[in-house]
């Protein structure tokens, strides 16, 4: 990670002589070589000079920890003057102000993380929202019983024993008054049941109108019946539930990445040519903002040419995990691209796994990483966390699944699909929690898919093929009905294809 101050947290552009030629960031403690006068963070030039070479990186004069001068006074009052977002920007702040005074800002803001001091408790929360966390809304709240004077978490109060009991007496007696006048009331319930189930029913129909009425679904890509790549792209209207052409990609892609970013959609990567196996690094943008819109070349490529890889943003940065080569050689890298100048790239860590056709959702500051193709992968699961630039290995999955489609629910994973290890496809969906890494299968789907895509909007889950007699299928689950129903099918056959949601509030009408 860069020593110095990342450029892209500033309202205003640097001056390049603020800029540190080690970690390319603003200025922090600033140092300067013994004859040229050449800028580095005071730790960038230390560690250099300890572990690399004992000269100026800039001018490769001699120089040595000894030797080097802090830079003048004017240099440290000129960065300390630039206006800076606070640290804690992710979590809420909006505060801007002097690099001099950020230090100080820090220490006192509001929205500092902090963990819970309740025993059991992991969670982490604002400075400002602890105090209303520990207590009042924590479950590992300390709690004591009226009845024996037993202390416990909260989240045990309402089975602890005296409270069951007390529960149960409570119950026999409503019991009791309940049957004296139970003939009446049943014949009342009859015809309140019959009610709620109508206005029950009516306002589904009303919030999914209301839900779906902003909402396109962008699938992208694939590959067709003639394993080519694809350059369409269809939209699906839930609202209207019809498909319409969105303009076409610039080259035909399969087992590519798709995120947005800034009301633009980024497919990153992915396979291309008449036989699907070249590997690219190039990325296509689309900018919804846009009234005409339609697909560019990105002004920076992926540092690698990958394919069956995928991409999570978070901040300004891509964040790109494992994907395959053209050789056939699975990957465990994970490569940050920042999608802001100066668009650098950079190498941030290694995967416990070498990895390709396998999920990943991220959550806060972590990514989950599950199964894939590759040794030892299938059911392997483990957690990148951003903060700390680490893997850290979770319990397995129930069964090994790779080339599966997976959405983020709640604090879980849904794994929807793919293959095991004898290539059986699935048509299991498998629930992983993110925090506590408990995982089972909680549906199951009518066919089996794989190589799919899918997105989950509110209360419900959009499966796009693959199915092995039918490659235009659309499904979607509802939570609320707990049930399943089929959609009107892609325009194309689409393997292997990208998909994204997007709310069209507040964006051109594209």
């Amino acid at each position: 990670m860069a020593e110095g101050y990342d450029p892209t947290r500033f309202r205003s552009t640097i001056d390049e002589g603020f800029i540190c030629c080690i970690c390319l960031g603003v200025l922090k403690n600033p140092m300067q070589c013994e004859n040229n006068e050449h800028y580095f963070c005071s730790c960038c030039i230390k560690k250099h000079l300890e572990k690399t070479s004992q000269s100026c990186p800039v001018c490769q004069d001699k120089l040595t920890v000894e030797t080097l001068r802090k830079a003048p006074r004017i240099v440290a009052d000129c960065v300390s003057r630039y206006k800076i977002n606070c640290d804690h920007k992710e979590r809420g702040c909006d505060a801007v102000l002097e690099l001099g005074a950020l230090k100080k800002h820090v220490e006192n803001c509001e929205f500092a993380p902090v963990s819970c001091s309740n025993k059991g408790c992991n969670d982490v929360v604002n400075k400002r929202d602890v105090k209303r966390h520990e207590l009042e809304l924590c479950r590992f709240k300390a709690a004591t019983c009226v009845v024996c004077g037993k202390k416990m978490p909260r989240h045990e109060y309402d089975a602890h024993g005296c409270v069951l009991r007390r529960d149960l007496n409570e119950m026999k007696k409503d019991l009791a008054d309940t049957r004296a006048t139970q003939h009446e009331l049943v014949n009342g319930m009859r015809h309140v049941t019959a009610a709620l189930k109508n206005l029950e029913k009516s306002y589904r129909k009303v919030g999914d109108v209301l839900n779906t009425r902003n909402i396109d679904i962008v699938v992208i890509g694939g590959m067709g019946p003639e394993s080519k790549s694809l350059s369409s792209v269809e939209r699906f209207n839930l609202f209207n539930q019809t498909w319409t052409p969105l303009g076409e990609l610039e080259i035909g892609r399969c087992l590519s990445a798709a995120v947005l970013y800034e009301n633009q959609i980024f497919v990153c990567g992915g396979c291309t040519g008449d036989d699907s196996k070249y590997a690219t690094d190039t990325i296509e943008v689309l900018d919804l903002k846009e009234n005409t819109p339609y697909w560019k070349t990105f002004a920076a490529n992926m540092p690698i040419k990958v394919a069956g890889h995928k991409c999570v943003v978070y901040g300004n940065s891509l964040l790109i995990f494992g994907g395959c080569t053209d050789d056939e050689t699975n990957l465990d890298m994970i490569y940050e691209l920042l999608l802001v100048p100066p668009y650098s790239s950079k190498l941030l860590g290694h995967m416990k796994k070498k990895r390709a056709g396998h999920g990943v959702e991220l959550f806060d500051n972590k990514v989950l990483i599950a199964g894939g193709v590759g040794k030892g992968t299938e059911s392997s699961v483990e957690i990148f966390d951003i903060t700390r630039n680490k893997c850290i290995e979770m319990p397995p999955l129930p069964s090994p699944v790779s080339s599966m489609a997976t959405v983020r629910r709640g604090d879980s994973m849904l794994l929807i699909g793919g293959s095991d290890k004898e290539d059986n496809d699935s048509k299991e969906i498998i629930e992983y929690d993110h925090k506590t890494g408990q995982s089972k299968v909680v549906l199951t789907m009518e066919k089996e898919q794989i190589l799919c895509c899918a997105v989950c909007h509110e209360n419900t889950l959009f499966v796009f093929g693959t199915t092995r007699d039918d490659n235009k299928a659309v499904y979607c689950f509802n939570f609320l009905s707990n049930s399943w129903s089929k959609l009107p099918a892609t325009t194309e056959t689409r393997i292997s294809a990208s998909v994204v949601i997007v709310e069209k509030k507040n964006l051109a009408d594209f």
